[in-house]
């Protein structure tokens, strides 16, 4: 495909081509195209397509310089390596402060332990409860900016591998709909990271939600001629604000949770080259939904 006829495909009848035509825009396009794609935005119906040309017209604008515009040229860089950069940035800030705060945290964990009557009990202990999770959220934002690592693997295994460990035999069931088997070839560590965390959203809103028992949760899944997805369904009390909000870091609704889930699951999935979107099902609820190309 040209950079002509992906312009020309952003006005297709078919979402595929479409989807096609802003994947290849946000790789190979410039700043003189941001008002085409801001247009198609505009236009657009379908919401993976819609994703796909924010997508686009976030990387096309990331690759912006502060300096004159008769100078972009001369040091324009793809945005490609301009979103590899942020990769970097974010596992070297996230790797540093987990170097730097792990081990003091760890030796007032131990003091506390010893020094604090009846510890396990305390507030104390609470407290550093919440700061170790935050801890393990650092680390897995640092894992969903690492460089994939694809492999060839059964994603209705690895789903299944998924719902085992964040589900369990806990009060909700989740049913799993799609072909089995699967096999695709991407980076399953970083596929898990989302969809993980895409589950413990779902398997959070529908445990608060009123009720006596919790609303099962579906995840499913399959593939189109350009790209692999999984979408990850419940009944809990929907998208509360903008949906685009709740993949900020720190934005949460739920008492006692980071706010961390969505945001590493954006950033995973934007690693492998996807998008994730969050919006409300069609009979209540909201549907997780993560695309990524074959």
């Amino acid at each position: 495909m040209t950079r002509e006829e992906a312009l020309k495909n952003l006005s297709s009848d078919s979402a595929h081509d479409r989807l096609k035509a802003a994947r290849f825009l946000a790789r190979n396009s410039d700043l003189s195209d941001l008002q085409i794609l801001r247009d198609a935005l505009r236009n657009e119906t379908v919401s993976y397509v819609h994703t796909g040309l924010e997508f686009a017209i976030k990387r096309v604008s990331s690759s912006a310089s502060p300096v004159a515009e008769d100078a972009l040229e001369e040091i324009e860089i793809p945005p490609d390596v301009r979103a590899q950069i942020r990769n970097e940035v974010t596992k070297e800030i996230t790797g540093q402060i987990l170097h730097e705060i792990s081990s003091p945290v760890g030796l007032i964990a131990s003091a506390a332990a010893r020094e604090v009557p009846e510890y396990l009990d305390s507030r104390t202990k609470k407290h550093m409860d919440t700061i170790k999770r935050i801890f393990e959220v650092i680390e897995q934002l640092k894992s969903a900016a690492a460089v994939p690592r694809p492999s060839e693997f059964d994603l209705a295994e690895l789903l299944a591998e998924i719902v085992s460990e964040v589900a369990g035999n806990g009060p909700v069931k989740v049913s799993l709909l799609g072909s089995k088997p699967m096999l695709i070839t991407s980076d399953p560590a970083l596929l898990r990271l989302a969809i993980s965390n895409g589950i413990r959203n779902a398997l959070e809103a529908v445990t608060g939600a009123p009720g006596d028992e919790p609303h099962p949760i579906v995840v499913n899944w399959g593939e189109t001629d350009i790209d692999y997805w999984v979408g990850v369904l419940d009944r809990g009390p929907g998208v509360i604000g903008p949906a685009e909000a709740a993949f900020g870091i720190g934005k949460t609704t739920k008492k006692g949770h980071s706010g961390f889930g969505l945001a590493i699951a954006r950033q995973a999935i934007e690693t492998l080259g996807g998008a994730c979107t969050l919006q409300p099902a069609t009979e209540g609820g909201a549907r997780f939904e993560i695309r990524w190309e074959r």
